[in-house]
């Protein structure tokens, strides 16, 4: 029997994509245009009218993204994928009108027209993430611990840790390394075999600089970030400065953790 609800119904879920993935399966199930998803963690004391608070089904999100491949590809899938980690406000419901239009339509190639609004939309989102994880191919920086471990804090847009994973492990393969989002709290740490998540519960990283404690660095860390910022003084030509150029390619948001933009007392500059 199929549910009625009313029109101001939302949907409430645990903010992961499988999670996401099995809004969309109810509302398909119930028949009904959701008026709004969000995840649990955001403050829902605002939210007005009625809502469904979803439980995350892995079998259910798999039909739901099996089913997106075969009305699709594979690049589209990863493409949906991407876009939702933008964690933009209102992205679940780009990606309901996305994804309403995309299982109704027959031909097999509505993704492709780029004419629609949702279309667009959705593809310029994702691209902003990936543009985001290029950005910090380049952006992130790595710390020495005592114990021979490589540790470097980001704070991101948008949710690209995992989509970062790829790159520095092909990078360092024989180096075990941490790259810790401070903004999500949860890291990943990779031990020259495999990467997992990790979360810092009692750890020794000042969030706010980014930098280690003393007693838990390598002696010579601080010696290699000094020669680090002398390199890079030495390089910058103060008669051909360009703040503008500089910061079309370097955005001033992501100077947090860069040890060649840090001035004394952690402020940057």
């Amino acid at each position: 029997m199929t549910r009625i609800l009313s029109e101001n119904t939302g949907y409430l879920y645990d903010g992961t994509f499988d999670g996401f993935l099995c809004v969309i399966f109810k509302a398909f199930e119930y028949r009904s245009e959701p008026a709004f998803i969000l995840p649990q963690n955001r403050n829902t004391q605002m939210v007005l009218g009625d809502f469904i608070k979803v439980v995350t089904d892995p079998e259910k999100a798999k039909r739901v993204w099996h089913g997106l491949g075969n009305c699709t590809n594979q690049r589209n899938t990863r493409l949906v994928h991407v876009a939702f980690l933008s964690e933009l406000p209102e992205v679940e419901m780009l990606m309901w009108r996305y994804l309403k239009k995309v299982f109704r339509d027959k031909s097999g190639r509505f993704y492709l027209n780029m004419l629609d609004d949702d279309v667009f939309e959705l593809v310029q989102t994702a691209r902003k993430v990936k543009k985001e994880v290029h950005r910090f191919h380049g952006f992130i920086r790595f710390q020495k611990t005592a114990d021979g471990m490589y540790f470097a804090p980001i704070d991101p847009d948008h949710n690209i840790l995992r989509l970062l994973a790829p790159h520095f492990k092909s990078r360092f393969p024989r180096q075990k390394w941490v790259i810790y989002d401070t903004r999500r709290n949860y890291g990943l740490y990779y031990d020259c075999s495999m990467v997992r998540e990790i979360i810092l519960d009692d750890h020794k990283i000042n969030f706010h600089s980014g930098n280690l404690a003393k007693e838990v660095k390598d002696l010579d860390e601080d010696y290699y970030c000094s020669l680090w910022k002398h390199y890079y003084d030495a390089v910058n030509i103060l008669e051909r400065k360009n703040h503008r150029q500089m910061k079309n390619f370097m955005p001033k948001r992501y100077w947090k953790y860069l040890p060649e933009k840090n001035k004394p007392g952690g402020t940057t500059g």
